[in-house]
């Protein structure tokens, strides 16, 4: 079966993803996407392991039993860190996941320190640890989690003063201690990512994976001829597992886009 013009599934606790659903739709203007907001139970960075693994499986399956989806990306760090292999294991279709942005952030570090931002279940997960025992063995790395800045921005407070005071508390140290690389670790961080330069200065360079997941899945979809045929622009829906309204309106005040959401039962 012919399975080009089918969707590219897009997951993630919430609405965050939308910072590299962004990177996506403008890299292949041509392909469908369906993106999968867990609104209802964001942030996952608070939820037991085994919690995550299984609505992290059921979710995925659902995008390609129900939606068609060609290929998946899993746009949440912390679905990454405690669910990505099993999730391999399970499914055919290609998968592309999101994780912290080490291995770059080793690379143009002058002051051989840095920082990632990220939810508690990242910092602690196996999945950064072995990122930064490959890639960052004569790197101070600091691991800041930052509780509740997920569900802030999810909640459409990204440009609020109470989210400043909050992003000025965490990275005032990160500063006095020389950090020169900043990694936001989490999608939802992007979406403050201005604020955050603001607070550090310009001599602090922030990165976030958008641009080699995006690259990835490109490669992807080449690989396994799944390159969409269409000559038309792709169309874009949110499923969600919360309110279609709230859910439309935070799109909308992060993407400065409408986008159709569709309430699912799951």
């Amino acid at each position: 079966m012919n399975q080009k013009n089918n969707p590219i599934g897009m997951i993630d606790s919430g609405l965050g993803g939308l910072s590299l659903f962004k990177h996506i739709r403008q890299a292949l203007p041509n392909e469908d996407i369906i993106y999968f907001a867990d609104s209802k139970y964001v942030p996952y960075g608070d939820k037991e392991s085994d919690w995550i693994v299984s609505r992290t499986t059921q979710l995925i399956s659902n995008l390609i039993n129900d939606g068609k989806c060609k290929a998946i990306v899993v746009a949440c760090n912390t679905m990454t860190a405690v669910a990505i292999e099993t999730i391999r294991a399970q499914i055919s279709v290609p998968l592309i996941a999101i994780e912290p942005a080490v291995k770059p952030a080793v690379g143009i570090t002058l002051s051989k320190h840095i920082a990632v931002l990220a939810t508690a279940t990242t910092v602690k997960g196996k999945n950064l640890e072995s990122l930064i025992a490959t890639y960052a063995q004569d790197i101070k790395v600091s691991l800041v989690p930052c509780i509740g800045l997920a569900e802030k921005i999810e909640n459409g407070k990204a440009h609020t003063a109470e989210v400043k005071s909050y992003l000025k508390n965490i990275l005032a140290p990160l500063v006095e201690q020389k950090v020169d690389t900043i990694i936001l670790g989490c999608t939802h961080y992007p979406f403050v990512s201005n604020i955050i330069q603001d607070l550090v200065g310009s001599d602090i360079q922030i990165i976030e994976p958008s641009e080699a997941v995006t690259a990835h899945l490109m490669r992807q979809l080449k690989r396994y001829d799944l390159s969409s045929e269409s000559t038309n622009e792709g169309s874009h829906i949110i499923w969600t597992s919360s309110d279609p309204i709230t859910v439309a309106d935070v799109t909308f005040s992060l993407l400065g886009k409408h986008l159709p959401v569709k309430t699912t039962g799951f």
